[in-house]
């Protein structure tokens, strides 16, 4: 074997080398590494190119999934705002509606929870269904706002706040039938128990005259001469509000209080272990007074679960066995 090598500018002499049988070998095994390299490199090189790229575009993608994802959350939040806002004004709206009496026949179905108008998941679902749910809403609104209209004494009249001054309040019992924890019987709870601090002022929850004042002989009524120090208020029209459990009363038999005004203080008089308002709401109807859910007449409490709607508030009652306050 001869290797000859010439000079790249051509004017040069052309230099041969003639190795030995050794060196020749080791020549041929070096081209042939060469040339089994530039095949590798061939098949390789582009195999690598394209792993490269899969592996960026995976990246990218998994990048582009992570914000797409991540722009859902914040879509469903804003939705689920959307959605929980939208609820607490059907809750707001149909409580008023009941307690000024609005017909079921005019109302918007649309706002009952059992509807499930705002029950979907899917965000385009959701959408259409809070347009519709508006719609129902703004018809409610209207219907209320009529009502006010029509008897513009209704706002003032009709028991809707909070009977307490302070914000430090926690439903101790709930309307309903229960176990008395005094008698261990069967009982129907006619009212509810608000715990809140000792002292704490006990507010008219709408404008009307004191009934009662005072404590209730057992003789007269049994049921209420548990509650202690007690206050009636009839509202007319609207009905008559319990308050028990008092520490002191404030107002007389006959006297006309204004919505908000002082009726006296939290207490723990007659069956109470500890600190307490009890406050019961009946309406007035056709057939006397009836006991409802007070929950429904404290607007300024927000109702957990979105679980109301004016039929059901209709439906709440009450046995007719459960005596009720003194009237006038």
């Amino acid at each position: 074997m001869e290797l000859q090598f010439h000079p790249a500018s051509g004017r040069g002499a052309v230099r041969t080398l003639a190795p030995g049988r050794r060196a020749e070998g080791l020549v041929i095994a070096a081209a042939g590494l060469g040339a089994a390299l530039a095949v590798s490199m061939w098949l390789t090189v582009p195999l690598v190119c394209r792993r490269a790229g899969r592996a960026q575009n995976a990246a990218s993608l998994d990048r582009e999934s992570v914000r797409t994802a991540g722009e859902r959350r914040d879509l469903e939040t804003r939705i689920d705002g959307l959605r929980g806002r939208a609820l607490d004004g059907g809750d707001l709206v149909s409580r008023i509606a009941f307690l000024y009496d609005v017909s079921l026949a005019t109302w918007p179905r649309t706002l009952n929870p059992e509807s499930g108008t705002l029950a979907a998941r899917d965000p385009e679902a959701v959408t259409q269904g809070l347009r519709r749910y508006a719609i129902a809403l703004d018809r409610g609104v209207a219907l209320v706002a009529a009502r006010e209209a029509a008897d513009a004494a209704l706002p003032r009249d009709t028991p809707s706040l909070l009977p307490l001054s302070t914000d430090l309040v926690e439903p101790a019992s709930s309307f309903g039938p229960r176990v008395s924890p005094w008698t261990g019987s069967e009982e129907f709870f006619a009212g509810t128990d608000l715990a809140a601090p000792a002292g704490a002022a006990v507010l008219a929850p709408a404008s009307g005259t004191v009934v009662f004042a005072g404590r209730i002989s057992s003789a007269v009524n049994a049921r209420l001469w548990r509650f202690g120090n007690v206050v009636v208020l009839s509202h007319g029209a609207a009905g008559v509000t319990v308050f028990g459990h008092l520490a002191r009363v404030e107002v007389r038999r006959g006297q006309r209080v204004a919505r908000g005004a002082r009726l006296g203080t939290v207490g723990a008089t007659g069956w109470a272990m500890s600190p307490a308002l009890h406050y019961e709401y009946w309406r007035r109807g056709s057939e006397g007074l009836t006991p409802t859910d007070p929950r429904f007449a404290m607007l300024d409490l927000k109702l957990a679960g979105h679980d109301v709607s004016l039929e059901r508030m209709r439906a709440t009652s009450a046995p007719d066995s459960v005596q009720p306050p003194p009237d006038r």
